[in-house]
C-alpha cells in the first residue's frame, strides 16, 4: 500500500482529521462487512493499527487475517489465546472466546490512538489511555485528549471528533454487552445527524466487566482464515 499501515502515523507523522476520520469509518465499514455482510460471519481477532493499510487516498484496508476465524455453530469461536496485548477485550483473557464484540473493543482502542495521536503499548498503558479520555468525558472536556497536532492552524470539526471519541469509549466497554454493533458504529460515523448520546456511556469508566458463563457443552467449529503468504486484504468501502 502507498501510505503504508496506519501505525506509521500515530505519534509520527500527520494527518489531518477529515482523513483520520475516513480511516476510522473505513476501518468500521470493513469490520461491518466481516461480521454481516460476507455470507459467513468472521472474526479478525487482531485489529490494530498495524494491520491497516492506506492506499494512495488514505482509504483504510484491513489486512493480516492469520488469526481470523468464522463463526460458526454460536456467535463465538474458543481458541488459544491470541492478539495483541492493549487491543485484546478483557473477556477473552478469560474465556478465550473471539466475538464481534472482542473486535469493536480493539477498534475502540484504534478510535482513541488516532485521535490522541498516542500508542498503546501493553495492558498498562492501555488502562492509562483509556481511563485519561473517560475521565475527561466525565468532565465535559473530551477535547483536551485530541492530538495537539490537529490544534492551531489544522481545523476540525469538534462536534464530529466528540461523537467519534464517544462511540470509541462505548466500544471500550468492561461488559461485552453494553458495546455497540458495528453496524451502529458506522451508522454514527456517516450520519452527522445521528446522537452518539443514544449510546448508553457512563461517565465514569466500569472498574469490573462480566464474562458470561454458559452450562452448554456445544462444540464450537473454528477455520483458520490465513492466506498462503500469511496475510490477506479486505478491500471494502462506504461512500
Amino acid at each position: 500500500m502507498q501510505n503504508g499501515s496506519l501505525d506509521l502515523f500515530i505519534g509520527k507523522g500527520f494527518l489531518d482529521w477529515k482523513t483520520r476520520h475516513k480511516i476510522l469509518t473505513g476501518l468500521a465499514s470493513a469490520l461491518l462487512y466481516l461480521h454481516e455482510e460476507c455470507g459467513n460471519p468472521v472474526v479478525h481477532r487482531d485489529v490494530k493499527p498495524s494491520n491497516v493499510m492506506l492506499d494512495s487516498d488514505y482509504n483504510a484496508h484491513l489486512g493480516d487475517f492469520g488469526l481470523a476465524r468464522l463463526l460458526q455453530n454460536d456467535a463465538s469461536v474458543t481458541t488459544m489465546l491470541a492478539g495483541t496485548p492493549g487491543y485484546l477485550a478483557p473477556e477473552v483473557g478469560f474465556t478465550g472466546k473471539a466475538t464481534p464484540e472482542s473486535d469493536v473493543y480493539s477498534f475502540g482502542m484504534v478510535v482513541l490512538e488516532v485521535i490522541c495521536g498516542k500508542r498503546s503499548r501493553g495492558v498498562m498503558d492501555e488502562d492509562s489511555l483509556v481511563d485519561y479520555v473517560w475521565n475527561l468525558y466525565g468532565k465535559n472536556v473530551l477535547l483536551e485528549c485530541v492530538d495537539k497536532k490537529l490544534e492551531g492552524n489544522c481545523k476540525f470539526d469538534e462536534e464530529e471528533v466528540k461523537r467519534t471519541l464517544i462511540v470509541g469509549l462505548a466500544c471500550l466497554h468492561p461488559d461485552s454487552s453494553f458495546r455497540p454493533r458495528i453496524r451502529k458504529v458506522v451508522h454514527i460515523l456517516l450520519n452527522p445527524n445521528e446522537p452518539a448520546l443514544m449510546i448508553n456511556l457512563p461517565e465514569t469508566r466500569p472498574c469490573g466487566f462480566y464474562v458470561s458463563i454458559s452450562s452448554s457443552s456445544a462444540a464450537y467449529t473454528t477455520t483458520n482464515f490465513g492466506s498462503k503468504t500469511g496475510s490477506a486484504l479486505l478491500d471494502h468501502e462506504i461512500d
